[in-house]
């Protein structure tokens, strides 16, 4: 169990520590008034980043339940990821509370994000379906 718990926290950082120096990247190659966000508060979002990092790596623990159904397991996650995103973005400032139309168009693009990610999973995991059946089949013809 701790050892879980550990693996989820290095992963977190991971992506939190590889999720800022992205947009850190993207909003100086593309001029963002963005960058003086991580010019000005470059410590303080860094946390915000690695927080949310850690957030995401640990929601990834319902998918792991095994009790629950498939359909309740992405509809805990996917609640729990978009309370994390909104949470944390609220918190570290990086999404307006006063603005609907901005939490409105955060949960579509999260919504959108989630099912490119999950369309993409689906795929590859057919295909590696796929393989381990063509090579069981191979296999089989041979005996």
């Amino acid at each position: 169990m701790v050892n879980k718990i550990l693996s989820h926290l290095l992963k977190g950082i991971f992506w939190g520590s590889t999720i800022f120096i992205s947009n850190a990247i993207l909003a100086d190659i593309t001029n963002s008034s963005g960058i003086y966000l991580f010019q000005e508060r470059l410590a303080f979002n860094a946390v915000g980043y690695l927080l949310f990092g850690i957030a995401l790596s640990f929601c990834q623990i319902i998918l792991e339940i095994e009790r629950l159904t498939m359909t309740k397991k992405i509809a805990i996650h996917i609640v729990l990821l978009a309370c994390s995103i909104l949470g944390i973005g609220f918190i570290f400032g990086w999404i307006s509370v006063g603005s609907p139309f901005v939490i409105f168009v955060v949960l579509v693009q999260f919504a959108i994000f989630y099912g490119v990610i999950w369309i993409a999973q689906y795929l590859y995991e057919k295909r590696q379906i796929e393989e381990v059946n063509d090579a069981l089949k191979k296999r089989n013809m041979e005996e």
